[in-house]
């Protein structure tokens, strides 16, 4: 599925971002004087953190819906995410300088509640979610790059001595997540690192302390945010993913382990540090009404409004995941079925050599071949032994006899597909009763 993941990631994030500074525009600058609202750059970046959310969203949907979903899914989600985040920052007064309220928990919980809604009549079952030796490296390059853009996200709203500690804040947490990271992972492990830990998890800790960044927790408090984030993350894809899957909630990219419960461990943190009447830390920034209490609010008060904004949050995404989730299953959409999830070929054209590695005819052919089959892009005479095509079911014998066994497999038209035999040679070792397979593609 890396034809669609990395280009229906592209377009969607294309998308949201110029949906997201209309809606955004709109909700949060909008001078009814001029009747407009101006376009700078405060507002691309923060539609650039709600195009954050809705592709943390898609995560969770990955591989289980089509363009059209995805498209509908932005649409929607943009308008909650927005509305939600106005309510908690300007109405409820919440502080939250990485988002990691109001990107990471509202995306990742949205997205899951969609997946649930889709998918909770029947378990999310295919041989081809997986991933294979290439596509874990370019994983681990994307890992990299967050890993060192990471405290610009975080220190991208903050302003004043807040930016730097964000700056600071962040490499220190997300380093020690790191940390934490490979060591729990070779200890689950027996000994050995799972690179679907440290592809994810390793970036926990830049998630957890998102919402206090800017804040003075100093770098043993930064420190131990990051390292708690690190555990609970990597414990999350080792146990949680399965446990999600028996109460029918899919999680293709584990959204629930990287920024659902580190996000929910910021929201908590913030709770704390905003208990905390540290005013004496803060110089110019005490003109901020939100912070630490502010000019009219106790910090008791303040804490409050954070765990209010938290579970703001976490409702606005669930109910909003659910009614998106209703909206793409009608019958307009034509929802994929079980059978045709992660698959390239239904929306691309895709090489000759994706047949017999990717697609739902490869996993077939694989099971049923003999174990030294070659691949060859330009076979030599061959004599296909297709029985039966149509495009719902591919039907053929393969005759196990001491004459024959399959050799080269090839496709050879973007019409239909064939298997074909070249070099036919002796094969004593099969039985001699053919053997009829039926594979719905």
């Amino acid at each position: 599925y890396s034809f669609s993941s990395v280009s229906f990631n592209f377009l969607i994030a294309a998308f949201v971002v110029e949906w997201a500074i209309l809606v955004h525009g709109y909700v949060f600058e909008w001078n009814p004087v001029t009747k407009s609202f101006p376009v700078d750059v405060k507002v691309l970046l923060k539609a650039d953190f709600v195009c954050a959310s809705v592709l943390i969203s898609f995560g969770a949907v990955l591989g289980k819906t089509n363009p059209a979903q995805l498209v509908a899914l932005a649409l929607i989600e943009v308008v909650i995410q927005v509305w939600n985040e106005y309510i908690g920052t300007e109405l409820f007064c919440v502080y939250d300088a990485g988002e990691s309220i109001f990107v990471h928990v509202f995306g990742a919980y949205f997205g899951l509640a969609v997946s649930y809604t889709l998918q909770r009549h029947h378990i999310v079952e295919s041989t081809k979610e997986s991933s294979s030796y290439a596509s874990d490296i370019f994983s681990m390059i994307g890992t990299l790059f967050l890993f060192c853009f990471w405290p610009s996200f975080n220190a991208g709203t903050a302003y004043g001595d807040g930016r730097l500690r964000a700056i600071v804040n962040t490499y220190i947490s997300i380093s020690a997540s790191v940390i934490l990271t490979f060591t729990v992972s070779a200890l689950v492990g027996k000994g050995k690192e799972e690179i679907i830990h440290i592809q994810n998890a390793t970036l926990a800790g830049g998630v957890a302390v998102g919402t206090v960044a800017d804040k003075n927790i100093g770098l043993f408090g930064a420190m131990i945010i990051g390292s708690l984030a690190g555990i609970i993350s990597t414990l999350g894809y080792k146990y949680l993913l399965e446990l999600l899957k028996k109460i029918r909630i899919h999680d293709t990219c584990g959204v629930h382990n990287l920024h659902g419960m580190p996000g929910v461990f910021s929201g908590l943190a913030g709770i704390v540090v905003a208990s905390m009447p540290w005013r004496s830390y803060y110089h110019e920034n005490l003109s901020y009404k939100c912070l630490s209490g502010g000019e009219h609010r106790s910090a008791a008060v303040q804490a409050g409004y954070q765990c209010a904004g938290l579970l703001l949050t976490l409702g606005m995404a669930i109910v909003g995941g659910v009614f998106t989730g209703l909206i793409l299953r009608l019958p307009i959409f034509a929802s994929p079925d079980n059978n045709s999830y992660f698959d390239d070929s239904l929306n691309w054209h895709v090489p000759q050599d994706f047949v017999a590695e990717d697609s739902a005819l490869g996993s077939l052919i694989k099971n049923i071949l003999p174990t030294n089959m070659q691949l060859e892009e330009n076979p030599k005479q061959a004599t296909p032994i297709i029985v039966k095509y149509n495009p719902n079911t591919i039907e053929f014998i393969q005759e196990k006899s001491p004459r024959q066994s399959i050799q080269t497999v090839s496709r050879q038209s973007d019409q239909s597909v064939f298997l074909n035999v070249a070099d036919l040679k002796n094969d004593q070792s099969n039985p001699t009763s053919p053997v009829l397979f039926t594979q719905r593609l």
